[in-house]
Order: C-alpha cells, then structure tokens, then sequence
C-alpha cells in the first residue's frame, strides 16, 4: 500500500520484548534545544477546551482493524513472565517509541516532549477503509495513539511550526514530513489522540472514528487484535478480480510452456484451478483475526483464526471437513517417545480432495522429464506414482522429532565420529505413526528405491557428473529391517561415501580424510492397523530402540504419556494438537564449538554462551492447537499458541544476555 505508514506499525514490535539496552536515538539540533527550553521556563499549561466527542458511525467499507488495550500492560505482563525488570524493558520501548515519532513528524518537531505525552497506558488503534469516492482502487489509513494532554502535545510540535486547526478540535503538526499527523481531542481514557495517515485525506476521513467511537468502544476480549474483512473488498473488486485472474491460463502457456504435450496441459490446468480457486475463496472468505494475549499467570496465548461465508473453494471445503472428529489426542498420540522435542497429531482427511491437485503435480513431473529426456517413459510413469497418496481417508497420525545424544568417546573423535555426531545434529530423529496397515507405506518406501536406482537415471546422471565426483553419489536400497521390528519391517538406507572432512569444516581434520553419512527410514508394523516410520542419522540401532518404546504392549515410561507437563493437552477438545519446545536447537548450538572448533565471530560466541546458561535450556513445551467450529457452509478454523513462564524465562534470559551485552559493544 503506501510505504509511508509502515513506521506506525511498528507498534506491534514493542509487545515482543524489545532489548533492555536499547541504545537511545540520535538526538537532532531541534531536540536539543527543546530540551534546554524546557529546563529552563516551565511555562503553565493552557486549560483544555471542551469539544463535540460523541460518537460517530464506522467509515464505510473497513478492511482492516487494529487495537491494542495497553501496551504498558501488556509489556508489563511480558516483564514480568520473562522475568526482564521493569524499569530497563520500558525504557527501551521509550526509544523505539522516540524512533517511530521521528518517521511520521517532521525532523524539527520536538520528539522527546511529543513521546512523553503519549500514554501507553491508553489503547493503540489502526484503521484502513476502502477509498469510496475514487473509481481508482484504493484506501484510507490511519493510527491513533492516546496523548495524556492535547495542549503539552500542541506545545511539543510548536516547533516544526503553527499547527492548523482542520476542524474543531483537529490540530494538523507543521512542518515537511512523508505522512500526516494531528493532535486531535478524544474521547475515552486520555483526552487527546496523535492520528497519523499517509495523506491529509486519510486523517480527516478516520479521525473522527480513531477519537471519538473506538477509545469508548467495547473492544475484543483479547490484548491485541487484529481483523482484516474480506467481503468489503470483494463486493467492490470481485468483478476485477475475477476479470484478471481469467488471464492466469493464457498468461501460464505464453511464459512457462515448454513444448512439451503433457508438461504444457498440465500447466495450464494447474493455472486454471489457481484462478477458479482465487475466485471461490474471495467469495467465500470472511475474516481473518489475529489475536494475542499476555498476562503474569499464564503468560501468551496468540491464535489466528480464518472465518468463511461459503464453501465452494478448496479451502473452505477443506475447514469444514467433519468438525464432529474433534476431540481429546488420539491414543496414537501418547505413544511418542518421552524424549520428544516436537509432537503434533491429526485425524487425517479424505485424500479424494487432493487427487487433482497430485495428478498435475505428477503431469508436470513426467513431462519435464520427457523434456530433458531423462530416462524411458517407464521410468516417467515411475516417478509419477511416487506421487501416490500413501494413506486412507481420516487417518489419524503422529509426528514427533527429537534430538540424538552423542554418545561420549575416550580421547579424541575421529573426522568419521565427528561426521556423524554432525549428521544427528543435523537431522536428530523422527517418527511417524498412523492408525492404518503398512503395505501402503511399505509399497511407497521401495517405490522410492526403485525409481533413484532405475538405470534411465542413474546412467546420465554418472555422465554428467564424471567418475570422481559420481563415487559421492548416495546408494540407496531397500532390505529387511532389524529381526527385533518384526517379519514385515523395512530399512531404507541412503548412504553417502567419500565426503571430503575438510568441507565440513570438521574440526582437526585433514585435506586428505574422507567421510561417510548415513540416514535409515525404518518401517515397522504394529499390529493390523498401526503402522510406525522412523528416520535418524548414523546406525539405526537407536531407532530401532524408539520403535520398541511406543510400539503396542511397551511400557508408558518411555512414551509422553508418562510426561506431566502435558496436561492442557489432555483436557483439549482440538482437529489437531500438539506441542514444541526449542530444547534440540539449544544442544545443537553448544555442539557447534565442539565440531567445527572455536569460532572468531564474537557474535556467534555470544550467543553461544547466552544459549548455554538458559534458565530451562529450551524444554518447556509450547503449545499448539487447532480447532474447527461454525457450519458446513460456513466454517472457521483456528489455530492457536500458547507459552507458559517458563518458556519466556528462556526468552527473557536471551534478550538480556544478548541485549546487555550488545550495548557495552
């Protein structure tokens, strides 16, 4: 839209917890002067004349709404949970405050009297409305932010000149700037408001409303909220819309065709479905709200939520899929292994609604093989039914990933261990569990095999690489998997030999050590109906241990069930759930100085250290859910996050660790 406004919107930066030290603004000429003006005359303040304040209608066609209750309670509650002290976390928002005014006024105006009449105390709000007199696509825009004096803040702007009165009690701020800004009177908890726009036009359009109606407007039950309407926008430029979005096909062959058959209809079907399905879900979407809250109990809970008014797009088919499945996790779900880093569960869906959109994929896929002439057109069929849906309809499944523990040696490691301490670093572990037989999965795991060692591929692929380089080309088979995991397990095993360590940047090793990785995707059956993927790093003895913990019949103690710090996930009603938690990240950054050595960035040791001493080292899970409500015609889903104290302790510690530290530099 107008890049000029930008700046007012970094409003929403100060509720993430700016850095304690912020180190303060370059103070201008005019500043300065300001400043020893008012140390030395402390003139009396002119009393406030009374205006009109009663409300006023809503602007017509409003795509987008912005509040902010309290920024000061807000950064207060987030204070407190971080466990940063109050009196350095307010005052690096002061700075950033001074930092925003100096964008939106005029460089002579004195900014530090302006920021001190601001009362973060007092609600923030954003408005934009749709342009109702130009035939030109456009809107009006404009914030608002609570003065606790309209006289003091007219004194602090006297010096980029008179200011103007547009209307009763609308004083325009002098001076040469990218946008607009008033001190206007305001209704509500302060009796005045800074409203500042791209132009004139925007101010004096949504003034009235920014003053008048939303400082004494009952506001959403959330700290911060944020809703942007869809259906104004479409009722005035649906018809353009649909107009330019008819012109994606022909656009799609004249620029990305390629002369071949199969690969071009497949692109032009793929950009017709793009246009139909931006035509469907401008005429079904609603609303899209972005809420967060903060307070000292239970810390931050942020959703963001999409309602529709139909159900013809893809999207809004997609969300109002049997809501009735929601309900406690899945006993699928309780089955990951104790350790988890990350676990999310879903109940699956019906994979009919998906077909198209896999059937073009696998178009252009073949097509552009058959382009290149890579391969026979066997070989093309092959790499198409890899894109197969492997699962039926309303699966449930289980994700969850963790961190490798590199197990401890005597002296000093090999480039070879140090290879593969690197790779479980890297990738960690992974499993996968879904209430479905395996022999689709198993059917889709040597499937993959077979199309990597299909000679149509491998043949050209050696050529164009040359012998040398050829010798670091993964293998990949399929065998039996361990004996322990049952008749019917598979190990897809991809292994990469004669890696140069010194690449790697392996700490001690030399020009001449070569190295070698090696991934595994376990497959394992659990009963009839159960079906469990694991992929890791290096031997896949450890997977094969987390498989045996979760499969059916092993204990609870090696599972989350076990866990108690999961309990809001057992009283949640949720389509899908679950939680994460930056614990695997926090190790990964202590191992870094141990394989690639000491680094010289100062930054990155500082991090490092800052990491390192975190209060809770990242475990502390944070919560994720989804959930579905509304109706089959009109549907809504949301998904939502929530943190706990302990999780912004470690946040906290981060900022002032890091913050303190960068501002001594």
């Amino acid at each position: 839209m107008r890049t000029s406004l930008l700046p007012a919107f970094a409003l929403l930066a100060l509720a993430c917890g700016p850095s304690p030290a912020t180190v303060e603004p370059t103070k201008t000429p005019a500043d300065a002067s300001k400043e020893k003006g008012a140390a030395q005359v402390a003139a009396p303040t002119p009393a406030e004349t009374a205006y009109d304040l009663a409300p006023v209608p809503e602007p017509e066609d409003v795509v987008a709404f912005f509040g902010w209750k309290s920024p000061a309670a807000t950064l207060n509650s987030f204070g407190t949970c971080a466990a940063i002290p109050a009196e350095p976390l307010m005052g690096g928002v002061e700075g950033q405050l001074r930092a925003l005014l100096r964008d939106v006024v005029s460089s002579n105006v004195d900014v530090r009297g302006l920021a001190a009449t601001v009362s973060l105390d007092a609600p923030v709000f954003a408005v934009a409305s749709l342009e109702t007199q130009s035939k030109r696509a456009g809107a009006f825009v404009a914030f608002s932010l609570g003065l606790t004096s309209l006289e003091k803040a007219k004194m602090a702007v006297e010096g980029a000149g008179p200011v103007t009165e547009l209307g009763p009690g609308m004083f325009r701020i002098g001076g040469r700037s990218g946008s607009t800004c008033v001190i206007a009177a305001s209704a509500g908890a302060t009796p005045a408001r800074l409203v500042c726009g791209p132009k004139e036009k925007d101010v004096t359009t949504l003034a009235p409303y920014l003053t008048r109606t939303l400082p004494t407007k009952a506001g959403a039950a959330s700290d911060m909220h944020l809703e942007v309407r869809f259906a104004p926008a479409e009722a005035r430029y649906g018809s353009l819309l649909r107009t330019q979005v008819q012109g994606l096909p022909v656009i799609a062959q004249a620029e990305l065709a390629i002369g071949e058959p199969k690969f071009d209809r497949a692109i032009v079907d793929a950009a017709t479905g793009l246009a139909d399905e931006v035509v469907a879900f401008a005429q079904d979407a609603d609303k899209l709200t972005l809420d967060v809250s903060m307070d000292p109990a239970t810390c931050l809970r942020a959703s963001a939520s999409l309602a529709m008014r139909g159900k013809n797009s893809w999207v809004s088919g997609l969300m109002g899929e049997r809501p009735e499945r929601a309900g406690p996790p899945p006993a699928i779900f309780w089955r990951a292994p104790k350790d988890s880093a990350t676990v999310l569960y879903g109940r699956g869906s019906d994979p009919k609604r998906f077909q198209p959109i896999l059937r073009t994929a696998r178009l252009l896929v073949e097509g552009l093989l058959a382009k290149v002439n890579v391969g026979s057109e066997a070989d093309h069929r092959a790499v198409g039914e890899l894109f197969d849906w492997p699962m039926g309809k309303d699966v449930e499944t289980v994700s969850a990933s963790g961190r490798v523990e590199v197990a401890e040696v005597k002296g000093k490691r090999t480039p070879q261990q140090e290879a593969e301490a690197l790779v479980n670093d890297w990738i960690g572990w992974g499993l996968g569990g879904y209430e479905e037989g395996s022999a689709n999965l198993a059917k889709q795991l040597r499937k993959v095999a077979d199309v990597y060692n299909r000679k149509g591929f491998q043949d050209p692929l050696r050529k164009e690489l040359g012998p040398e380089l050829s010798k670091a080309l993964p293998k990949v088979k399929v065998s039996p998997g361990p004996a322990a995991l049952g008749a019917d397990s598979l190990d897809l095993s991809i292994r990469i030999e004669n890696v140069p360590a010194a690449l790697l940047e392996i700490k001690g090793a030399t020009q001449k050590d070569l190295v070698a990785f090696e991934v595994h995707v376990l497959l394992m059956s659990d009963g009839k109906s159960r079906t469990w993927l694991a992929v890791g790093g290096g031997k896949p003895d450890g997977l094969v241990k987390r498989l045996l913990a979760v499969k059916t019949g092993a204990p609870d103690t090696g599972t989350i069930a076990s866990r108690t710090d999961l309990e809001p996930l057992r009283r949640g009603t949720y389509m899908g759930a679950g939680f994460l938690s930056m614990g695997p990240l926090v190790k990964s950054l202590e191992r870094m100085k141990d394989v690639f050595g000491p680094r010289e960035d100062a930054r990155i040791q500082q991090l490092m250290r800052a990491v390192s001493t975190m209060p809770h080292q990242g475990e502390t899970p944070i919560f994720i859910t989804s959930s579905s409500t509304g109706t089959a015609d009109a549907p809504r889903g949301e998904v939502a996050v929530t943190a706990s104290k302990a999780a912004f302790e470690d946040i906290g510690w981060l900022i002032k660790t890091l913050g303190v530290s960068g501002a001594r530099r």
